[in-house]
């Protein structure tokens, strides 16, 4: 993990009071103003050049299944990502689910986030990856409660060793300097976390709080979908 030392696991704070007072108005009646952004605009290469955030689960597809659980805490869902019939139509009757295209096409996650991070009218963003089938509120929530504690820029979890760069809350103010890193050439969330201070919350912490580790699940390959499928439907007969 980039500067962990320094920026990361230094950051380890303790949890909030759960009834988060208006803070530099960024928090209204103990909730954080938060945006939900799914970055959905990848091509799949791993996939086999499938559409990820179209793939089935729970018999609803990923990306609908996304954005109804993060509505369950955010105010509203961005899917960065562009517009299709097929996307559009996985969300539809959702209500507060927008669509928002790359500034920056093709340049990878980064870029993603930069563009959800400007298009989001809260203070906060919960950034998400379109693979990821089981995003939780409760996992959010208490980075919130981390992101609330301090002066951090964004708190990432921290699973199995690994700095989890999406499942992650972002200050919004931070498309600014997502865009100076892609206008020098950069395409790795983790460029962002090199040139910001930001809090990681360990696994400790969510599994303390009840919370499953499910969320830091991707399925980037056909071998890890049909796993995924398989674990859904539990042991065979």
């Amino acid at each position: 993990m980039a500067n962990a030392g320094r920026k990361g696991d230094e950051g380890l704070t303790k949890s909030g009071d759960d009834s988060v007072s208006i803070k530099n108005g960024q928090f209204e009646s103990g909730e954080m103003d938060v945006a939900a952004v799914i970055l959905a605009g990848g091509r799949g290469r791993r996939m086999g050049g499938r559409n990820k955030a179209l793939l089935t689960y729970g018999n609803e597809p990923f990306i609908r299944r996304q954005c109804r659980l993060a509505l369950e805490w955010a105010k509203e869902a961005i899917v960065v990502a562009p517009p299709s019939e097929e996307l559009l139509q996985a969300v539809c009757g959702l209500g507060r689910v927008r669509v928002v295209p790359d500034e920056w096409t093709g340049l990878g996650p980064l870029a993603g986030l930069h563009a959800g991070l400007k298009a989001s009218s809260s203070p906060v963003v919960w950034a998400l990856a379109c693979d990821q089938p089981s995003p939780s509120p409760e996992a959010a929530r208490l980075l919130g409660e981390k992101l609330a504690a301090g002066t951090h820029r964004a708190a990432v979890p921290i699973v199995g060793g690994r700095t989890q760069p999406l499942h992650a809350l972002y200050r919004a103010d931070l498309a600014s300097v997502c865009g100076t890193l892609l206008a020098a050439g950069e395409r790795r969330l983790g460029a962002l976390l090199e040139a910001i201070a930001w809090t990681g919350v360990p696994e400790e912490a969510f599994i303390r709080a009840g919370i499953g580790l499910g969320f830091a699940t991707d399925v980037d390959t056909p071998e890890e979908y049909r796993r995924l499928l398989k674990d859904a439907a539990g042991p065979d007969d």
